[in-house]
């Protein structure tokens, strides 16, 4: 019998649900911007890999390096309110494909080289949604086997772009993805409030 993706997923949702392939529910775009300034060329902002793979959310209180782009690469690779970066490759590939939503507009912000942009095609899947559902486990399983390497594993566009997510109505997609936000915003206040203060 042959392995599926799409009967793992199915498996236990609820009945209203669906799967899709990742680009048929968002634009999905590989970065070629490298950590350089090019004399000619366009000053950006640069989300890279470590902003990417150590922070849930974008936002404007990450320190960004500085770098160039081409106009191509500013109009395909601009990062606005709602897309997401993401990872591809990793020292195991049990570590790959870690998602970033990009919580809001930040001028000149712009995806990295070892990133990849998802957009997602509003009419059918929110972002934030889509960057929760990145980071579950029977979602990130199937890139995890899918990524190819020896010492180094990498996950190639169309291994990415051909991702099964879950696929609900788009009310129940922000309504589980606002519960989420919030539950570990209380869950970071509880650990929070338990480490000892700093003695004076």
């Amino acid at each position: 019998m042959t392995y599926s993706i799409e009967n793992n997923l199915l498996s236990g949702l609820p009945a209203n649900w669906t799967t899709r392939r990742l680009k048929e529910v968002a634009d999905v775009v590989p970065s070629n911007v490298d950590k350089l300034t090019v004399e000619g060329q366009t000053p950006v902002l640069l989300c890279n890999y470590v902003d990417t793979y150590k922070n849930e959310k974008i936002t404007k209180s990450i320190e960004f390096m500085a770098a160039s782009a081409s106009p191509t690469q500013i109009e395909r690779l601009s990062l606005r309110k709602g897309d997401i970066t993401i990872t591809k490759d990793s020292e195991s590939p049990w570590d790959i494909a870690v998602p970033a939503y990009i919580v809001e507009d930040i001028d000149g912000l712009v995806c990295g080289y070892h990133l990849s942009k998802i957009a997602p095609h509003a009419q059918v899947m929110d972002g934030n949604f889509l960057s929760w559902a990145l980071r579950s486990k029977p979602v990130n399983v199937q890139f995890a086997l899918s990524a190819q390497g020896i010492t180094r594993y990498g996950l190639s566009s169309s291994a990415l772009a051909d991702g099964v997510v879950p696929c609900p109505p788009m009310g129940e997609q922000r309504a589980i993805a606002s519960y989420l936000d919030a539950e570990t915003e209380r869950i970071d206040g509880l650990i929070e409030g338990m480490r000892p203060a700093n003695p004076s």
